[in-house]
């Protein structure tokens, strides 16, 4: 086995490291690319058999628990094909964690750092053409890996993750091209520059073509140029071009063929597009337009083989991210893969291309090296290495805006040399860094303020760097991590994952403000997907990781999968979360200035205020819907430029009080980019009607007093003085009840790092005593009066039951502990007979797509017999979930029948919650949306109905919204319909 020592020495040496372009065609040869993925043999330790993996992939995710600095084998045997003699052969990995050494036909070829950079190697002569070879890759997780990509996985990740390739080109050939456009003043006309390295022989030309979007060829003077061994630079001028942006996502495709004695060695072609990024002051301009960016920050995530990506996840994510009204994204922290720019530059996202360098002697967990590299020169070929071999191939995108040299880091002169050399080489593009508040007054190593974790309001102080409204520091502020959905509130999200939708409210607050403040630039929702790896028993070794890779979990909480938690606006199988919604309202850049009822007056058009938050698309470039009554029309949207308001005209009709008014927003390409629906004057919500009259009768026994109605009865225990067995006809509704439902967090916001727990005091049905019961009958109505405790605090209630089965229920508290509330309300037992929910309510957004986690309206069932296994892709959509492996570890759910994530979550704001058996139904009534309902199921199987007056989620954290409500004093009114 070829163990490597263990040292630190030695470099990628970007000097000596070339960058190529896979070539379309190459002389003489028919097939000049060919991939090597698919299937590998690894060797897991000097004394295993050799076995087969899938490439790319985690060997981890594939059942072998690898060990940090203890080294495997990848072993892959090919035949080089004939037709590849007489050629150069450049064997090609996109990404090996974290270190590596490679082997061909028995001879040590290199070395390399980092997991997350392409690198290529001419090995023709190493290679044995027309004939059999061996590659032997030697893998190394390190601890002291800079990018720390396996403590953020919370498990090794180490392995070939990404494409391997082997690829022809001829003996006269070009690396390290690139191609840079520079607009003119006007931002009109262009020049097109593109720089390259010649290495062959003289009496070689280069060719160039440009290709239109729409397939023209672009006159281009003198195209044929002649090549100089080492460094040529060719330069064009091109005439008012169709300019490159997120909205107008222009790609011509350039043509470059390598002629030598009048025959054609080599062909590329390349997507070019025509734009140019400045800074001026606080703003950031892309072709003379300022720009705000809305986005979200992307890790690499394949369900079933950890820390990697496909094809079709690569596109996948792009097209959801567009779909989301997203224009951004972060790839943090580590660079991407190429053909995930690929798809950036073709649908237009904006991206901050990341260096592999994180939580530098910040926040590494204990097990890991510390990471005070900063300043080590042992360490400065692998901060180099690697920012330049991500620059060196990713500069040509026009995607790409920025670069970011580290995430959440203490400055150190190898964060100085990486960002002199990214200016130096790219001036065409500006740099970030974070913790930026860590560099020293004197020096320089970021144009753009990065910033994590502001308020809703903008304000933040982060280590000396502070910004008031979204602005700070005389430069744009870009807060690269913001608005991060809720996953380590445990016990939240295993009970009331309505959590997910009221993040919304914070990034609609942080997108607004941000958008009207002229120094904010963006920001990128932490995260775009999910952080948890479905990790298999292990076939070899030992899951040692489970002793550190639980991000502080409470017990009961850790299993076998792993990683930070559910963060994402979609989970790992690209499932849309709650969260995904939101996101899409929110940074939708058409906003309807309007509240949900409008005011009209009949055979009237319907104007309203419209504000066009697009950065370069003038609002006549896209269409509006509107519904009436089922008949479709296009309203008139005035001429808006970017970022300003205009107006949205319906046409006149006979418009009536209450009627609902549908308006969608399309692109020109029929991409649904916004819906709204609004109510004509004020909505008229038909609340579930009242089935049964007739008289009420009472009558008491030694264990109950018996309340009677047409077809329903409600036993009051003596013991206790609570409901029991509550019936309509033959089914009980409610068990037991009404219990005080009451959960204060006594210290609030406890932090943003606090993974457990906060100090909370929640009421327990088991600690109630009866004081009191009394009752009396007035008129055709009963009064209960019932007192008691759960240990020190004082509770009353007054329960008023009526002849059409109409209960009320008024509650005071005494004595109870102070502190900002999560739920104070009601809470009862009701009946598992109970199969479907039905609710109509007052959302924070006017529109919600069927099927949504808390809709404005929406009839479910309960549960869900399909359980997904672990692992497996769950053929449902998220919200039908019963199951969760990450929060509920390997039993997956609380109980044997647990609900799904729409029957359990909170629907605020309800005017009416119901609950139905066969025959019957349970109806919480609240006339002016003023209540909250969510259901429970326990571990026994007990089936718990919570109906709050007041409710939060002080737990949040994270700079997001709440609404930060004492929970004194506490009392309230709760009405409920039995049918």
């Amino acid at each position: 086995m070829c163990i490597g020592p263990n040292i630190i020495s030695g470099a990628n040496s970007s000097a000596e490291h070339h960058i190529y372009w896979l070539p379309d065609k190459v002389i003489t040869v028919e097939s000049p690319i060919q991939s090597l993925n698919g299937e590998w043999e690894l060797k897991y330790s000097a004394k295993s058999k050799w076995t087969k993996v899938e490439v790319p992939g985690e060997v981890a995710m594939q059942g072998y628990a690898i060990e940090h600095d203890k080294p495997f084998l990848y072993r892959k045997r090919i035949v080089v094909p004939k037709e590849y003699a007489g050629k150069r052969v450049i064997l090609r990995f996109d990404g090996v964690y974290s270190y590596a050494r490679l082997k061909i036909n028995g001879k040590f070829v290199r070395e390399h750092w980092g997991g997350f950079t392409r690198w290529e190697t001419d090995v023709t002569s190493f290679l044995k053409i027309g004939g059999k070879n061996e590659i032997v890759l030697e893998v190394t997780d390190r601890l002291d890996e800079i990018s720390y990509a396996s403590g953020y996985a919370h498990h090794p990740i180490g392995g070939i993750l990404r494409d391997v390739m082997l690829f022809a080109m001829p003996e006269n050939h070009l690396h390290d091209i690139y191609v840079e456009t520079d607009l003119d003043s006007l931002y009109k006309d262009a020049e097109l520059r593109v720089r390259c390295v010649y290495e062959g022989s003289l009496g070689a030309d280069v060719v160039f073509s440009l290709i239109t979007p729409d397939g023209k060829e672009v006159r281009l003077p003198e195209n044929k140029r002649s090549l100089k061994v080492g460094e040529n630079e060719y330069s064009f001028n091109i005439s008012d071009p169709l300019k490159w942006d997120a909205e107008h996502p222009h790609l011509y495709t350039l043509k470059v063929s390598l002629q030598k004695d009048g025959k054609v060695q080599t062909v590329f072609s390349r997507s070019v597009g025509f734009r140019e990024v400045e800074v001026s002051g606080d703003r950031m301009l892309v072709n003379g337009r300022q720009v705000k960016l809305r986005g979200a920050c992307r890790h690499d995530i394949h369900p079933k083989l950890g820390r990697t990506t496909s094809a079709e996840l690569d596109s996948l994510d792009v097209v959801l991210f567009k779909e989301a009204n997203m224009n951004f994204v972060r790839t943090s922290h580590y660079p991407p893969t190429e053909r995930f720019l690929q798809y950036c530059d073709r649908y237009g996202i904006y991206v901050e291309s990341e260096s592999a360098v994180c939580f530098v002697d910040t926040h590494r967990q204990k097990n890991y090296a510390p990471g005070r590299t900063q300043n080590d020169t042992a360490y400065t070929h692998r901060y180099l290495g690697q920012c330049q071999e991500m620059v060196k191939a990713f500069r040509s995108h026009p995607s790409i805006l920025f670069w970011s040299i580290g995430n959440e880091s203490m400055y150190g002169t190898n964060f100085q040399l990486c960002y002199d050399w990214v200016k130096k080489t790219d001036r065409t593009r500006p740099v970030i860094f974070s913790y930026p508040g860590t560099v020293p007054a004197d020096k320089k190593i970021f144009d753009i303020l990065s910033m994590h974790y502001q308020d809703v309001y903008g304000n933040l102080e982060q280590w000396g760097k502070v910004t008031r409204g979204f602005q700070g520091e005389g430069i744009p502020v870009v807060f690269d991590e913001w608005a991060h959905p809720a996953c380590y509130t445990y016990a939240t999200l295993r009970t009331d994952p309505n959590i997910r939708e009221f993040w919304g409210k914070s990034l609609d607050m942080m997108w607004s403000g941000l958008f009207d403040a002229r120094g904010g630039l963006g920001g990128a929702i932490w995260g775009y997907i999910d952080e948890t790896f479905a990790l298999p028993e292990p076939k070899v070794g030992e899951a040692y990781w489970k002793e550190f890779a639980h991000t502080a979990k409470p017990e009961g909480f850790r299993g076998n999968c792993v990683g930070y938690g559910e963060w994402g606006i979609v989970d790992v199988w690209r499932r849309k979360k709650p969260e995904f919604w939101s996101t899409k309202k929110a940074y939708s850049p058409v906003r309807l200035m309007t509240e949900r009822e409008v005011a009209y007056t009949a055979g009237q058009p319907v104007v309203l205020t419209v504000y066009n938050r697009f950065d370069h698309t003038n609002l006549n470039e896209i269409k509006a819907i509107y519904t009436y009554k089922g008949q479709q029309g296009e309203a008139i949207l005035s001429a808006v430029d970017p970022h300003q308001k205009g107006t949205l005209t319906i046409p006149e009709k006979a418009w009536e009080e209450g009627e609902l008014v549908q308006i969608e927003f399309y692109s020109k390409d029929n991409f649904l980019i916004d819906k709204y629906q609004l109510v004509l004057g004020s909505e008229d919500v038909q609340l579930p009607a009242a089935q049964i009259s007739g008289a009420l009768s009472i009558s008491e026994d030694a264990e109950k007093v018996l309340v009677k109605g047409n077809n329903f009865e409600i036993p009051f225990d003596k013991e206790t003085g609570l409901i029991v067995n509550a019936k309509v006809g033959d089914e009980v509704l409610i068990q037991k009840g009404p219990f005080l439902n009451a959960y204060i967090n006594l210290n609030h916001l406890s932090g943003a790092e606090v993974r457990k727990i906060a100090d909370h005091y929640a009421v327990l049905e088991t600690e109630w005593k009866k004081t009191s019961f009394s009752y009396h009958e007035d008129g055709n109505c009963v009064y209960v009066t019932l007192k008691g405790t759960y240990k020190d605090i004082k509770v009353s209630f007054r329960i008023k039951v009526t002849a059409s089965g109409e209960l009320s229920v008024n509650y005071t508290t005494d004595r109870l502990p102070n502190g900002f509330l999560r739920e104070t309300g009601l809470l009862f037992w009701v009946n598992d007979d109970i199969k479907t929910l039905d609710w109509k309510r007052k959302g924070y957004w006017d529109y919600y797509p069927e099927g949504e986690l808390s809709g404005n309206e929406g009839t479910v069932s309960l549960y869900n017999v399909y359980k997904p296994l672990y692992g497996e892709r769950p053929e449902q959509p998220w919200v039908m979930d019963t199951h969760n492996y990450y929060y509920w570890s390997d039993k997956g759910a609380v109980c044997n029948t647990p609900l799904t994530q729409i029957a359990k979550g909170m629907k605020e704001n309800i005017y009416y919650y119901t609950l139905c058996t066969l025959n019957h139904e349970l109806s919480v009534i609240s006339p002016d949306a003023s209540v909250a309902c969510r259901m429970d199921k326990a571990e026994e199987g007990t089936l718990k109905l919570y109906i709050n007056n007041r409710w939060d989620y002080p737990e949040i954290a994270w700079g997001n919204f709440c609404k930060t409500l004492e929970a004194l004093p506490c009392y309230g009114e709760i009405n409920i319909r039995l049918n």
